[in-house]
């Protein structure tokens, strides 16, 4: 009788060894899974990163253009209102000299 409890708890230990052994077989291959995924998530966070970054830059070069373009027609019509005013100061002079001429040799 004796025998047969030493039997038991042996078998009992032996049931439960097994089961620790199979508990950290399945804990590390949960702990392997989770590793993938969170490396799987790592992956796509960077690569969703990127595509975040490439649209910023895409919109950034984008406005910069834009503005660069409102710039330049802003200083293309400064310089041509420029051209103009001196355009009109070297006509007044011109008028002056040739006046200036003609009244020097009509004295004459």
């Amino acid at each position: 009788m004796i025998e047969e409890v030493l039997n038991d708890i042996r078998k009992a230990e032996e049931k439960v060894d097994g089961m620790l052994k199979d508990a950290n077989a399945e804990g590390k291959q949960i702990v392997l899974q989770a590793e993938a995924e969170a490396e799987k998530q790592r992956k796509l966070t960077v690569s969703g990163c990127k595509e975040d970054q490439k649209k910023a830059v895409a919109n950034a070069e984008k406005q910069a253009a834009d503005k660069r373009e409102v710039i330049l027609k802003k200083g293309q019509e400064e310089a041509n209102r420029l051209i103009e005013d001196k355009h009109a100061e070297i006509e007044a002079q011109s008028d002056k000299i040739v006046e200036m001429l003609l009244a020097k040799y009509e004295q004459k």
